[in-house]
Order: structure tokens, then sequence, then C-alpha cells
């Protein structure tokens, strides 16, 4: 896999990182940051109280306004436009997959053919999905090594693209004839998609990855003493913040899905053993754009909780010059996250939800 970080534009908002994946397949390097300019500035409008060239490290002025209260049991939220419904009305498959229909007229074991497809396709199988129809239930169902009926109807999907890359021609020409080799044992016949359609779909994914894979990121540092980890610890917990084996802290919704993630800021990641020890220069808080249900109603939840750091730790929220982060960089982040969120809805993709899931995986 190949990683790199692209910052959003020049939204070089004082202490927000935006990250753009498009260039990790692309790079295979961590932590460099560059510059791009395809999506609209916010810090450049016509309305805005300065012109910030589109360069690293332009900044706003500060403005930090802080909570005076900050309940233990929840991060208090300060939205911009509200929160929207969370559910996605229907997870279609055929918007990031290569569906192909497969006819047999004789039946089939659905769990043979499970165990064929292993053997023959097993470099497929982090994408590649099965379901068949049951008469039994009326419906299309997974199939697995499990499944006891025999199938006259299936469905073979593979997954046409994520964060790290799409599918080439040499993939998809390889997926055909393993699925026709898989077929020709159970005399089913595969309608093939047309492969120059196929391949054109996945560059269109390739490119929407691209657009909308976006990290934002606040930098919090001690204003004078270091943060000690125990206090850290404490403060984390007490929203309901969970230690990963990744060595951050995350804030999950009902779901066990990520809302946004707490780190060191220096190169160590936290541990139970390490936070008894702990005296930290700096935190990052980080929100995941596409993952995120209402990535702008998190984005205030992310704020709200750094600012409760900030007065608790004796910090404050900066850029990377070390300035603090204004009002009005926070307002114009969020209306950024909104029209990503919006983007990404009207290519039927719902930040967070069962297909962004696995597009960004």
């Amino acid at each position: 896999m190949q990683f790199g970080l692209i910052g959003l534009g020049v939204l070089a908002v004082v202490g927000v990182l935006v990250f753009n994946f498009w260039q990790e397949r692309r790079a295979r390097k961590h932590a460099e940051q560059a510059f791009r300019s395809t999506h609209h500035d916010v810090l450049l409008d016509e309305h805005g109280e300065a012109s910030i060239p589109p360069a690293p490290g332009g900044r706003m002025e500060p403005g930090l306004r802080r909570d005076e209260s900050f309940p233990a049991a929840a991060i208090a939220v300060r939205v911009t436009p509200p929160a929207r419904p969370t559910q996605e009305v229907v997870v279609d498959d055929s918007l990031i997959d290569c569906v192909v229909n497969i006819d047999a007229p004789a039946g089939v074991s659905a769990s043979a053919l499970f165990a064929a497809q292993l053997e023959v396709m097993s470099g497929f199988s982090r994408s590649l999905h099965w379901s068949g129809w049951s008469e039994i239930e009326n419906r299309w169902v997974d199939i697995t090594a499990h499944s006891p009926e025999s199938i006259n109807r299936v469905r073979a999907s593979l997954q046409l693209a994520n964060r790290q890359a799409c599918v080439s021609a040499n993939d998809l020409e390889r997926f055909y004839v393993q699925l026709q080799r898989v077929c020709d044992q159970f005399l089913a016949v595969p309608r093939l998609p047309a492969r120059a359609e196929v391949l054109q779909k996945a560059a269109e994914l390739d490119k929407f990855c691209s657009d909308v894979d976006i990290q934002i990121a606040v930098n919090l540092i001690a204003a004078g003493v270091p943060f000690a980890g125990t206090k850290l610890r404490g403060l984390a917990e007490a929203v309901g913040m969970e230690l990963g084996s990744d060595g951050t802290y995350h804030l999950r919704d009902d779901g066990g899905q990520t809302l946004f993630t707490l780190s060191n800021l220096d190169p160590v990641p936290f541990s139970p053993e390490q936070l008894r020890q702990l005296q930290s220069q700096g935190l990052t808080l980080a929100l995941d754009i596409p993952r995120t249900l209402n990535p702008a109603h998190t984005f205030d939840r992310m704020i709200s909780f750094g600012q409760h750091l900030a007065d608790k730790l004796d910090g404050k929220l900066v850029d990377d010059n070390r300035v603090p982060l204004s009002d009005r960089a926070i307002s114009l982040i969020r209306s950024q996250i909104y029209q990503f969120e919006l983007q990404m809805e009207r290519q039927s993709v719902v930040a967070g939800g069962p297909v962004a899931l696995r597009l960004f995986a």
C-alpha cells in the first residue's frame, strides 16, 4: 500500500492539517505534506477577513473561543449545519462493484461453489463477494462454506476501488478468466459485463476517492508544563474514549465506528504503561471524513473536546506555526467538510455508511 498526505488546498488553517490520501497510493512514504489546488479554498473567499496566499504555512489570525463548561458524560456540540439522518437508505453493491450474474440451470451446491472459488480465486479473496438467490428466503444471501442450499442464480461481486488503488485491466482480465474456470466446473454461465465499461467505472471511482479522501487533524500543544499522561487518560476516558491497539484513543458511536481519534503528537503511541510516565508536549485530534457519519457534526464535537482538553491541560489549539486556531478558521473548515459530505451524497455514498466504509477501508 502506498501512503502519503496531501493538505486540503490552501486550507492552511491554523492548526488543522488536511490530508488527502490520493497520493498515499502514489508516494510510498508517510508524513509528507503537499498542498493541492483542485478544491476551492474557503480561506480565499472574497468576503474573508484577509487575503491569504496559497502557500504552506498560511494562516488566519487567532481568535479561539472556548466553552465555559464541558460535561464529562457527553461532548458538547455546536453544529452548523445541523446533523442529518445517518441511515443509508439502500446499500447498492453495483455502485462500487463489478457484479457478474451467473446462471446455473441445473443447480449448484452453494458450499461446493464457495470451496471451488476459494481454490481458484484466492488472490481476490479480500475484494470478492459471493451471493446466491435463496428460494427459501426469497432474497439474495451470502454464500459461505456452510451454505446448505442448492442454488440456480449466483452473483460474484468484485470491488473496483478503495482508497489505495483501483482495479486495473490486468486485474479484471484475471478475474474474468478465473471466474469462468469456476463456472465451468458447475456448468454455469457467467454474464460478464463489458470490460471497457467496468474499467471506466473503476477509474471514476478512483477519482471520486481521491477527491473526498480527506482527514482533518487539530494539534493541541502544552502552553508550559507538558501534559501528564495520567490526567490525559482520565479526561479521554471520562468522555467515553477507548485506547485502541494502534496506540490511539478512539471515540466511537453506538455501532463501534470511530468518530475521531486522540493521539500523541510525538512519534510514540499511547499504552497503559506508557501513560503512567508520559509527559507529552502535544496531542493530535483527527477526523477521517469519508469514514465518519455526519462529519461536519462530528468535527464540532472534536473541536469542543479539543477546547475542553486545552482548558483542563493548560494547552492551546494551534497551527504548524503555533498560532492559535481562530473561530473563523473553525467555521470555514466546518463548511468545507460539509461540502465534501454533500459531494459524497451526490454519488449516492453516505459518509460513514456501509458503502463508504468499504471504499475507504
